[in-house]
Order: C-alpha cells, then sequence, then structure tokens
C-alpha cells in the first residue's frame, strides 16, 4: 500500500510528506511566495547509509555533513539524509512524535542551510509588518515572549529555528510554520494540544496569528537573565552583535562540511547591522510566581522598541528578498571541508580538559580563583567574573552546538546516556582550538572546566569520558559545614539542606516546570557523589580536602597546580593566594557583583571558614548527616569531631 502524503507549505518552500508535519496545510495557504514551478521538498521513508562518502570531521556527533547532503542519526527513533530537495526518513522504532520533532527542527535546518538559508535558533514575531526577532539560548524565554507578543495581537513568523535570506544590507525572516513551542510553566493546561515528544513537558501550541509572508527584520533582540532585580535593555554594538548572531546560529558546525559558511555569513553580517539590544531580566530559579509578569514587562519593552524604531525610519521598509524556492537564494559556494580533528588528541600530548568538580559549596570558585591569578601572574587580583572555568560544561546551549540536536526535545534518560559522547565532543573541539584560544586559563592547551555531577549516575554508566580529559580535580568538604554553606546558597532552612544532601534523588536545579539554561544535573547523596570519584580509576583524579587547602594553601593548592602539568612556582603560588583570599573576594563581590550568585543570596563568598559547623547546627541536624554518612566521613577524617560533639 503506497504511503499517503501530506501537502505543506513552511520557510517559502512547498513540502510533500510522507509524516503530518507541524507546518501550514498546503491548500489552505493561497499567497505562497514560491510559483507553482518550484520543486517541493519530499519527506519519505527510506533507507539511509551508513556513512557519507567524504564526510568531515569536526561536524556534530549526531551529524555526519558532506557537500550537497547531511545525516542525522538519533538512536531509538529515527535516522535522516538531508538533501536539498529531500529528507529521507529510515525508522529507528521512534514514535511519530519523536521522529517529526527532529524532522522540523534539525532535518529542516540542515535542509535550510543547504538551500543556502541563514539558520538561527530564535523566535520571530510580525510587529506593523516588520520581522523583531528574540535571541536567546535554551531557556531564555523566546517561545514564551513570542507567546505573549501573539497574544497581544502579533503574528507568530517563527519559533525556535529561524530562516533567514539576505541580499545585500536587506535581511528578511521567513515565515515558518504555525506552531509555538511551549513548556507547561507558561501554557496553561487547557491550550496544550500534545506534547513534541512522549515523557517531555514541552507542547505543540497554535498560535492566534500566523504570518504567511516573509518580513524585513526591524530589530533584534538578546534575551539574557541576570541575578539582578531590574530589566536593562541597552543597544548592543556591531561587532558583539555579529558575534553575538553566530553563536545563536542553528547547527552552525554544519556549515562548513556542507559549502554553506559565506552564505550564512553574509546574512549573519547584515542582521547584526539592524538595531540590536540586550535584555536583561531578573532570573529567580527557585520560582516562577512571577514569571507571566516578567514576560509582560519584556514584552512592553520590545513592542515599544520595535514601534520607535519604524516611527524613526524615513521611508518605508525595502521589500524582503526574494525566497528559497528553486534556487532563488543567496548563491551557493562549494568549498571542500578541511577535515577537523581526529580522536588522536589526548592528555599525553598535554592538550585537553582539566576538570574542577565537587559536590555544591565545596571550593571550586577558591580554586578557580587561585589558579586564575597563577596562571595570569599579575600583581593585581583577578576579577572574579573572569575566573578559569567560568563556563559551564552543563550549560545547554554548548550541548545543542557540538551535540547536533536540541538537548530541550531529549528525555532526561537520553541526556544522560549521551553526556559521555557530549564530552569527548566538548574535548576534541577544545582540542581543535588555536594555542592562543584554547585555554581560558590562559595555559594554551588546558581547558578549565567546572562541574558539579557525580562521576557515575543512579542508573549507571560514567558521564565523563577519559579521552581528551587531562584529569580532574575533585574537592571534598565536611559534610556538616556544606550542610551550612549550602543552605545559605540556596536560601533554604538547613533541615531542608539536609534532606537534600541525605537524598537519593537531589538535584543542584529547582524543581520547576520550565526548562533550564542548564542540563539536568543529578547529586545523589553526598556520600554517593564523593564515592563516585574516588573509587573510579577511569580519569585521572587529584583529590583535595578543603579543609587542608585552608591550613597549608601553598602545599595543598601546589600539588593540584602540579597534577595540571603547570610549572610549579612556590613564591608565586604564595603570592596569588593572597590575592585569592576571601577577604578580597568578598570585596570584589561587594564592589563589582557576582555573577554566579544565585538571585535569592545576599551574597556568595561567605566565610571561607572550617567548621562553622559547631555553633549552626543543632545536635539533631548532626545526627542526621552522621546517620546518613558514617562511613564516609569516617573514610575522609570528619567523623571524630561529630560524634564527640554527639557526645559531649
Amino acid at each position: 500500500m503506497a504511503t499517503p502524503m501530506h501537502n505543506h507549505f513552511a520557510f517559502g518552500l512547498r513540502w510533500r510528506s510522507a509524516l503530518v508535519l507541524p507546518f501550514a496545510d498546503l491548500q489552505a495557504d493561497e499567497r505562497s511566495l514560491c510559483p507553482p514551478k518550484a520543486l517541493d521538498v519530499t519527506v519519505r521513508f527510506g533507507e539511509t547509509p551508513a556513512h557519507l562518502a567524504d564526510a568531515a570531521g569536526g561536524t556534530p556527533v549526531c551529524w555526519e555533513a558532506a557537500p550537497g547532503a547531511a545525516l542525522l542519526a538519533v538512536p531509538d527513533v529515527a535516522r535522516y539524509l538531508v538533501r536539498e530537495r529531500e529528507i529521507v526518513v529510515e525508522l529507528d522504532g521512534g514514535r511519530e512524535e519523536d521522529v517529526v520533532t527532529f524532522l522540523a527542527g534539525p532535518a529542516a535546518t540542515a535542509l535550510l542551510q543547504l538551500r543556502g538559508v541563514a539558520t538561527l535558533h530564535a523566535a520571530a514575531i510580525e510587529i506593523g509588518n516588520e520581522a523583531v526577532v528574540l535571541l536567546g539560548v535554551s531557556g531564555a524565554g523566546k517561545s514564551a515572549l513570542a507567546a505573549e507578543l501573539v497574544a497581544r495581537g502579533h503574528a507568530l513568523l517563527a519559533d525556535n529555528l529561524v530562516g533567514l535570506i539576505a541580499s545585500g544590507d536587506r535581511v528578511a525572516v521567513l515565515s515558518a510554520y504555525p506552531r509555538l513551542q511551549l513548556w507547561d510553566d507558561v501554557l496553561p493546561e487547557a491550550e496544550r494540544e500534545q506534547p513534541t515528544r512522549p515523557g517531555l513537558k514541552k507542547y505543540w501550541c497554535a498560535p492566534a496569528r500566523f504570518a504567511t509572508e516573509a518580513r524585513p527584520v526591524c530589530a533584534v533582540f538578546l534575551l539574557q537573565s541576570h541575578n539582578q532585580e531590574t530589566v536593562d535593555v541597552l543597544p548592543l554594538p556591531g561587532s558583539s552583535a555579529f558575534e553575538t548572531v553566530w553563536r545563536h546560529t542553528a547547527r552552525r558546525r554544519l556549515l562548513g562540511a556542507l559549502g554553506q559558511r559565506n552564505a550564512h555569513y553574509r546574512a549573519a553580517v547584515a542582521l547584526a547591522r539592524r538595531p540590536f539590544f540586550r535584555v536583561r531580566r531578573p532570573d529567580h530559579p527557585f520560582g516562577t510566581a512571577n514569571l507571566a509578569d516578567q514576560v509582560a514587562a519584556l514584552a512592553d519593552r520590545v513592542a515599544a522598541l520595535a514601534d520607535e524604531i519604524a516611527a524613526q525610519r524615513p521611508s518605508a521598509p525595502s521589500a524582503p528578498p526574494a525566497p528559497p524556492g528553486d534556487r532563488c537564494a543567496v548563491p551557493r559556494q562549494r568549498q571542500r571541508p578541511q577535515a577537523g580533528p581526529g580522536s588522536v588528541w589526548a592528555a599525553a600530548e598535554g592538550r585537553g580538559i582539566v576538570w574542577i568538580v565537587a559536590y555544591p559549596k565545596c571550593g571550586t570558585t577558591w580554586l578557580r580563583a587561585v589558579l586564575t591569578n597563577y596562571l595570569q601572574d599579575r600583581d593585581e587580583a583577578a576579577s572574579i567574573n573572569a575566573l578559569v572555568g567560568d563556563w559551564n560544561a552543563s550549560a545547554r546551549n554548548e550541548f545543542d552546538h557540538l551535540m547536533g540536536v536540541d538537548s530541550s526535545d531529549l528525555r532526561p534518560d537520553e541526556l544522560v546516556r549521551n553526556l559521555p559522547r557530549y564530552r569527548e565532543a566538548l574535548a576534541e573541539a577544545v582540542c581543535a582550538l588555536p594555542p592562543v584560544d584554547a585555554g581560558r586559563g590562559g595555559t594554551g592547551r588546558r581547558y578549565f572546566a567546572k562541574s558539579h555531577e557525580p562521576f557515575e549516575g543512579r542508573t549507571g554508566g560514567p558521564r565523563f569520558s577519559p579521552a581528551g580529559t587531562i584529569g580532574v580535580i575533585y574537592l571534598v568538604r565536611n559534610p556538616l559545614d556544606v550542610a551550612v554553606s549550602y543552605a545559605h546558597h540556596i536560601q533554604a532552612p538547613i533541615e531542608q539542606t539536609i534532606r537534600r544532601m541525605n537524598d537519593p534523588e537531589a538535584n543542584d536545579l529547582p524543581a520547576v516546570r520550565r526548562i533550564m539554561k542548564l542540563l539536568p544535573n543529578p547529586l545523589g547523596t553526598w556520600s554517593e557523589h564523593v564515592a563516585s570519584w574516588l573509587d573510579q580509576c577511569t580519569v585521572p583524579t587529584c583529590v583535595a580536602r578543603y579543609e587542608d587547602l585552608l591550613t597549608d594553601p601553598v602545599a595543598g593548592f601546589g600539588r593540584i597546580v602540579r597534577f595540571t602539568g603547570l610549572e610549579w612556582q612556590p613564591a608565586r603560588l604564595a603570592r596569588v593566594v593572597e590575592q585569592a583570599a576571601f577577604a578580597r573576594l568578598r570585596a570584589q563581590e561587594a564592589k563589582h557583583g557576582y555573577g554566579e550568585r544565585r538571585q535569592t543570596a545576599p551574597a556568595f563568598f561567605r566565610a571561607g571558614v572550617a567548621g562553622s559547623w559547631r555553633s549552626a547546627l543543632s545536635r539533631d541536624q548532626v545526627q542526621a548527616l552522621v546517620a546518613a554518612h558514617r562511613p564516609m566521613m569516617a573514610r575522609l577524617g570528619y567523623l571524630q569531631d561529630a560524634e564527640a560533639m554527639l557526645a559531649g
């Protein structure tokens, strides 16, 4: 029996598909941008090759790419062979909803790139016959803001995947498809049509208004959050604007292999010349009660600025460039991609990642401050807002970029299974950078990255790979002091914090219903976390006790410096330990603020001492921690003082 075909319209293209896509119905659209002779895109079932001939190295983990074709493999869902005019789908056990989600996202992205269309991870809204582009990492609030603007009478142009066409200084957003992808924190239950995938709390939602024609870009807004109470809207200069556009390119690692880097570059330059703004809103990680008010306030600012920009323009907006039907986009330049780095990058070569890992509030920031000052070797202390390892390896946008699929489209179990592959890809990407860029810590060969994850989760399997890993610095601290510091950090009662430290299902992220900028970060209990690192033999690990670093910082940090392979200079280290003293760190935070402080906490740097638990914890609280962690406390030398207190 022949597979029934469905006709759709999206991105200025006619789609004929064996799957029902969340695109506009072609028959219902009488204002098609492409002439009837333009060939449609065919989506059909079929066999896909195991690999592409002449596939380039350095492409995302889930992808292979070569000039003219891309191959996406989503385990247990489907494989997608993408060419300029067709997408071949080979099922791999996935439900139809799963298959459609990855086709409408990453597979459609590759197809647009093959046709010379620039692609952004963004949303776009029609305001006054022009397009407003909303950029931001996953969790920044693009879709929520787009939904609010649609509710106010504006029309949706695109959500999640924005296609740009450019000609000279003209740049326009293509009409994508009439669906928003909203998480359940911003979508009333009655409006949830269907989840994008079973097991996810992200839903397809039909907007009240949808723009069916391309619109010239009026302005671009970069959405960010910070730990202040203000909403800031500031212009972004052109150089920063271009970098921002490039960072928010959807599947940008495919561009070189597909031969489309130049076409995308021209569109990015044109977009960066539009009025460009950075919007920073308060981030309340432990509650979403004020989320609706925040989104409404942002919508007020964005709509007002768009109207103001349109009013100041001396003439009517120029017509958008031609849409991408039948080779009408910017001419493509085919260039054979250079082979990317192979799998030969190894810690033995001294290139790779040094992981800084600990259970929360065990001293990683202090260690990073010492390492930063040691690497810089200057008379003035390094800024606490520019420390090595300031980038978090659990950031969703890094995962999305390196893996080639959106982490928000993966279930938690799928994310966990992909973490080792992601970190291998991360190490490979770091080792491929020029020495001047590779070391955020300034070494040129070592990239410091932080994490609060255990080595192995409760579901089994390591989360870290030895490939590209120089080593791991693992900090431990008396759990009695951890409870005091952690409670201050998250602004929670100590009893609640102790329950979290004793909970096998504990997570370092709050249990909210919205997507977070970080990947799920399961901790397990304090003992499980520590044991996962102390007992593994997969990656070289230097274990350091927080208390020992306080007692003799030059000796303790010296052992860490030597472990990383840095040059050992005791006098230099003694000087930088003073530069990173807690009093100085606190003074910097008071003067300049600290970006990693949670908004609910009055300060990040609190005391930096050992033994504060003696006056801060009750006997019952000490007993609760000792009962849960006695073997590990004894192993690390923390039990004797606790038992002495309980016996007194």
